[in-house]
């Protein structure tokens, strides 16, 4: 059913134009990585268990009766962009990919949110992808590099969230300061 679902979202971004998979300009490749949360952080206490939509309001079928088997799922679904190749790769995902990505000050009360926002199985894929810059999803702002990789965390959080997010779009890459790479590829393309 997830399947089913997910090929359903697929087919409708393609007759709606949408790009749902790797996109290259020039020199740049920008793709997403699929995930899910399966507690490879730690286990979510009681109280995120019962709070959070993420477990109460999405119904999966039948097949997927773990984290980890939906979590396999997603994962799947990112080998197709595990060959994309450029000078500059790019991926986004909801998720983090690693519990190093988070600042040091983030309070014990806070850590408790650890198990939902991500998976270290991404982790396995992200190191396929050499040299990348990995855009995710956390509640807090951060940039930082780690094995040669830049990973930004841009968080927009809710409207009451002002200390822990700076609330503005990020730039990752500027063409204009590759202006040979540039070149090359425009003239490699209309040839």
């Amino acid at each position: 059913m997830l399947a089913r679902e997910f090929n359903a979202g697929m087919l409708l971004c393609k007759h709606e134009q949408i790009r749902a998979g790797v996109h290259t300009q020039c020199c740049v490749s920008i793709f997403p990585l699929l995930g899910r949360y399966e507690f490879s952080f730690g286990q979510p206490d009681a109280f995120r268990r019962q709070s959070w939509r993420g477990f109460s309001a999405i119904r999966w079928s039948a097949e997927f009766d773990s984290q980890a088997k939906i979590c396999d799922f997603f994962l799947q679904q990112n080998v197709r962009h595990m060959t994309a190749e450029n000078c500059h790769l790019i991926s986004f995902c909801h998720f983090i990919i690693g519990l190093d990505m988070m600042p040091e000050a983030i309070s014990v009360h806070h850590r408790k949110g650890y198990p939902i926002l991500g998976s270290a199985r991404l982790d396995c894929q992200d190191r396929r992808l050499q040299p990348a810059q990995i855009y995710c999803r956390s509640y807090v702002d951060q940039t930082i590099e780690l094995d040669r990789k830049r990973y930004v965390n841009n968080a927009f959080a809710n409207p009451a969230e002002t200390r822990i997010t700076r609330k503005a779009l990020v730039r990752l890459f500027d063409t204009e300061a590759l202006p040979s790479v540039s070149a090359r590829e425009n003239r490699r393309e209309s040839a």
